[in-house]
């Protein structure tokens, strides 16, 4: 078993009604560039004064994969890209809201895991 953490980011900007307006999700964990370019990033980000609305989703996985080989599965099974549709309409203003998406990913994740076994046994 081993645990592991998706994070996901979404910038929000002060509306022209003065409100705010959120920007669409983005994958921050796992990382899909080297570390160093990730930071650099980040820092640019910070420099603009930008706040964020962080979303996390812990997962623990029984494909016995190390970190590495982990993030690579979901990069390489699209569960990151289906998690972002599934995140596009979330408001993080109430709480059944949040641990329903939070639930929706974590079985997107799951099936695409069981996929992965299934698609090993047939070979």
């Amino acid at each position: 078993m081993m645990e592991f953490t998706l994070v996901f980011r979404r910038p929000v900007r002060r509306s022209s009604r003065g409100g705010t307006a959120g920007s669409a999700w983005a994958v921050v964990r796992p990382t899909l560039q080297p570390p160093v370019s990730t930071a650099i990033v980040a820092d640019r980000q910070a420099d603009d004064g930008e706040v964020a609305q962080v979303f996390v989703v812990p997962i623990c996985s029984a494909l016995g994969l190390d970190g590495v080989a982990y993030e690579q599965f979901l990069v390489e099974s699209g569960v990151l890209s289906e998690a972002l549709l599934t995140l596009g309409t979330l408001s993080l203003n109430r709480a059944a809201d949040v641990d329903t998406a939070r639930k929706e990913v974590q079985a997107l994740v799951m099936a695409a895991e069981v996929q992965h076994i299934i698609d090993r046994m047939s070979a």
